[in-house]
């Protein structure tokens, strides 16, 4: 079946830009480790939306592409304009002051805005912005269990829906790997993920959502 080639063509996918992007990073400090794991959460949330969907759990996959999209904007707001007592409150052990001190930093909207002022991040931040406008209120719904995801339980969920999502997952992981290769620091190792835009152009995202 189509989605059944989707799935196997972004596993493999998945093992070429880890392949990639397994590098250290370019330094140990607070704000690189930590842009790096939201990194590394984003692309786990890719796989675990195909996992989820290849066992049609289809609602389910929807949920966590809202928290794979929140990964990596925070990651590259982390980066470029989190101030050091925000990294701190991110970089922090658990506890219950650090959970409470972290429920204060800047909402996707806030982080986007803030992005939209870097010229560094504009690649990134055009993506992204286009990305949540077309896709945050149907991601809410399926978040908080509103009308979308009751009428596909109905309705059921088309092919073409299933297939849209995974590839959409796949270009935020695709994000995800440019900015963990900023991170280490290596000149132009980006460009090394650019041929897999070509080699995998029928598991990414269309033009209109590529990143």
């Amino acid at each position: 079946m189509i989605e059944h080639e989707v799935f196997r063509r972004s596993d493999l996918l998945v093992q070429n830009i880890v392949e990639i992007i397994d590098r250290p990073m370019c330094d140990g400090s607070a704000r690189i480790a930590v842009s790096a794991n939201l990194c590394q959460m984003s692309i786990e949330h890719c796989c675990a939306l195909r996992a989820l969907s290849e066992s049609r759990m289809f609602a389910s996959g929807f949920v966590i592409l809202r928290s794979q999209f929140e990964a990596v904007v925070r990651a590259i707001w982390v980066l470029y304009c989190a101030t050091d007592e925000q990294v701190q409150r991110l970089a922090s052990p658990l506890n219950d002051a650090s959970e409470q001190s972290a429920k204060n930093l800047p909402s996707v909207h806030d982080m986007l805005e803030a992005l939209g002022k870097v010229p560094a991040a504009k690649v990134p931040f055009d993506a992204l912005s286009e990305f949540k406008s077309y896709s945050w209120k149907a991601l809410n719904s399926f978040t908080h269990a509103g009308i979308h995801p009751l009428q596909r339980m109905i309705d059921g969920y088309p092919l073409v829906l299933i297939v849209q999502n995974v590839r959409v997952s796949n270009g935020l992981a695709m994000i995800a790997a440019m900015q963990v290769c900023v991170l280490t620091g290596i000149p132009n190792l980006q460009r090394e993920l650019l041929p897999l835009n070509g080699r995998f152009h029928d598991c990414l995202p269309d033009h209109r959502s590529s990143p």
